[in-house]
């Protein structure tokens, strides 16, 4: 069950990222495929306020009433909840969208336990719609300062990057989710890059091709697809330990550029 919510969270997140002209919902059986529009429309903002999370607070004192949270579980969530309020009166969409999801991870800490399946079934399902509205207002960018290449999820290489390497970004954690989820993978890392403004899919895939049996992945992806605004492909080989190691590549068109996510895993 707190899989399940996670991954459901995360792709409510992506969604709204990629279509942020859309009306928020929960979004309940989101698979890769149902994921639609570009990531242009991504700096379509809608207006941003403190309701929901006042609808949020609202909800977790009547939960308190009717007794399905106990054990005071409801004082750390309220005040988590005070500081996103906080955070989006000041404007700082980003952080607060963070903290939702802290606050998520909160309520699945405690479900089954202080907070009943159906009340931590609909507080996920409320902060669902508080995050899509936060992270319509956060634009889609590669701005960021460079950061060394981070350790490997792999027991093999990584091949030879192509691009500028850029800061990682919650809207990049939840495409790097999104990709890894489609592809199986559990445990993974990434880096992200700028590409040159003419790369094409074809030129990119073409580089890494190359890299990636330079490193040990063999002279072809096991598997290539699209995805909304971009594509990805997958590479998978056996590491020195026998447990199966992936290096995907996904490539995203944005407003601001081309930019690639370097995921290895396992």
């Amino acid at each position: 069950m707190i899989k399940k919510t996670t991954a459901i969270f995360a792709m409510c997140m992506l969604t709204i990222f990629l279509t942020a002209c859309m009306p928020s919902s929960p979004l309940v059986d989101t698979t890769p495929a149902d994921v639609v529009g570009t990531l242009e429309t991504a700096i379509a903002a809608s207006p941003l306020s403190t309701e929901n999370v006042d609808e949020l607070i609202v909800m977790i004192n009547d939960f308190v009433a009717s007794g399905e949270i106990t054990g005071q579980a409801e004082n750390g969530l309220l005040a988590k909840l005070e500081t996103i309020r906080q955070k989006v009166a000041e404007g700082q969409f980003d952080p607060a969208a963070n903290e939702i999801k802290a606050f998520v991870n909160q309520v699945q800490a405690q479900l089954g336990k202080k907070i009943s399946e159906p009340a931590a079934t609909a507080l996920i399902s409320k902060a669902q719609e508080v995050a899509a509205e936060l992270m319509a207002g956060v634009p889609v960018t590669g701005a960021g300062t460079a950061v060394p290449t981070t350790s490997s999820s792999t027991n093999m290489p990584k091949p030879t990057p192509m691009g500028d390497q850029l800061e990682h970004q919650p809207q990049w954690d939840a495409v790097a989710l999104l990709v890894t989820q489609s592809v199986g993978i559990s445990t993974f890392d990434y880096d992200l890059y700028q590409l040159p403004a003419d790369a094409s899919w074809e030129d990119t895939l073409a580089y890494y091709q190359t890299q990636a049996a330079d490193t040990g992945w063999g002279n072809a992806p096991s598997q290539t697809d699209e995805m909304s605004a971009g594509h990805y492909a997958v590479w998978s080989a056996a590491g020195p330990d026998g447990k199966t190691n992936y290096f995907v590549v996904a490539q995203v068109d944005a407003p601001d550029g081309t930019f690639t996510l370097n995921i290895a895993g396992e």
